[in-house]
């Protein structure tokens, strides 16, 4: 459940204060999102390449899907304490694995099937995904943190950013798998494998609420970071431009205009 908030806070009104809260938690959890967005999509359309890999209109589309489902599956966690439960470790991993599942769900569509552009678009989904989920985090930390009466911003907004960061690159790294496996018709093989990073970054995610020290505290977030980051450059990098000449090879095409890997 979202934290209940006092009629006044801080002296300001309830609806002045909660307006900040979800501004915040929305420039936290999106800013990640389009700065990921803008670093990997410039040199796949244009005015980089005169023919883009995949449609604005589809890739936003699925975005807005993947933040439908972030809200939903922020909301399930929330509602059912499973972060907060002492079995928060297992139910973690399990969620993982369902995040996961939500996204090859939507992206086994015949439309997506064997086309190059469904790794931009499994890539677009986990960038949703990863913007609902942490603004959801960031919304309700924000919100408990107003609940006391001298909150420690140098605590708490470093610990959201943090948050929202290594959750943009371990979403957007575990959606662009998907969709390669969708481009190359072996979906599940490549659900088991954005399994392993996505099931350790939420067994990471439950050991935030076991720790009572502030240093680690950040120890486990930086480490989420890394491991999220590692993934990331992996799979959008310097696996990406491999994989959609590939995939384009695989239905008969061929472009000279595909990105170096870096």
């Amino acid at each position: 459940m979202l934290p209940h908030l006092p009629i006044i806070l801080n002296g300001e009104p309830i609806s002045v204060t909660m307006d900040w809260i979800y501004g915040l938690a929305l420039l936290v959890g999106f800013a990640p999102v389009f700065v990921a967005m803008d670093t990997v999509l410039k040199n796949y359309t244009y005015p980089r390449v005169e023919n883009p890999f995949f449609k604005d209109s589809t890739f936003f589309g699925l975005l807005a899907v993947g933040i439908v489902e972030g809200v939903v599956l922020f909301l399930v966690i929330r509602m059912f304490g499973l972060q907060s439960s002492q079995l928060s470790v297992i139910y973690m991993a399990v969620m993982g694995v369902i995040e996961l599942m939500a996204m090859m769900v939507v992206m086994n569509l015949r439309r997506f099937r064997g086309k190059s552009d469904s790794i931009f678009y499994g890539f677009g989904l986990g960038l949703g995904m990863a913007a609902g989920l942490a603004s959801g985090y960031a919304y309700v930390i924000c919100g408990l943190a107003m609940e006391v009466e001298s909150p420690d911003y140098a605590v708490i907004i470093p610990y959201v950013v943090l948050l929202s960061v290594a959750m943009t690159f371990i979403f957007g790294a575990c959606g662009t798998n998907i969709g390669e496996g969708i481009a190359r018709h072996i979906p599940m093989q490549f659900v088991l494998q954005a399994a392993i990073p996505m099931v350790a970054f939420n067994m990471l995610m439950a050991a935030l609420d076991m720790v009572d020290s502030v240093f680690m505290v950040f120890v486990i977030l930086i480490v989420m970071v890394i491991l999220g980051a590692f993934y990331f450059y992996k799979c959008l990098f310097r696996n990406l431009p491999a994989i959609v000449r590939e995939v384009l090879k695989m239905n008969g095409q061929k472009r000279d205009d595909i990105p170096k890997a870096r």
